[in-house]
């Protein structure tokens, strides 16, 4: 059941958008930590935990083991799109820039519900 995390687009945006992330969490650390001292840390916790959960799915035995960790790495797209929009309501993160993010962040969520899909399929 092992997937190729090398040919996988959803785990190359989703690494992107962690770098992207933490580029924007480095920049925005005071007014984070002014509004939530704590919304930085998971921010980046989340943001992380997508493209690691989907590169560990790529490694499962079976079909049902790959589909948990992507399970997860969708928990972690949910929680992720939350925290940007309220550091984006409390005015820590510019709102275009948070959006973005939240719109890229939606895009990889749909893949890794289309790849956990695929890997429960039944074969024809």
């Amino acid at each position: 059941m092992s997937l190729n995390p090398r040919r996988l687009l959803v785990l190359d945006r989703a690494f992107a958008l962690a770098i992207s992330v933490h580029q924007l969490a480095d920049r925005h650390e005071r007014s984070l930590a002014r509004v939530s001292p704590g919304l930085r840390a998971q921010l980046l916790r989340a943001v992380d935990s997508v493209p690691f959960n989907l590169a560990e799915a790529a490694g499962q035995p079976s079909p049902g083991r790959c589909a948990q960790h992507l399970s997860i790495a969708i928990g972690s797209c949910n929680e992720l799109e939350l925290q940007l929009r309220l550091a984006s309501a409390l005015e820590a993160l510019d709102t275009a820039q948070a959006n973005l993010l939240i719109a890229e962040t939606g895009e990889i969520r749909a893949m890794t519900y289309g790849l956990k899909r695929r890997v429960l399929a039944k074969p024809a």
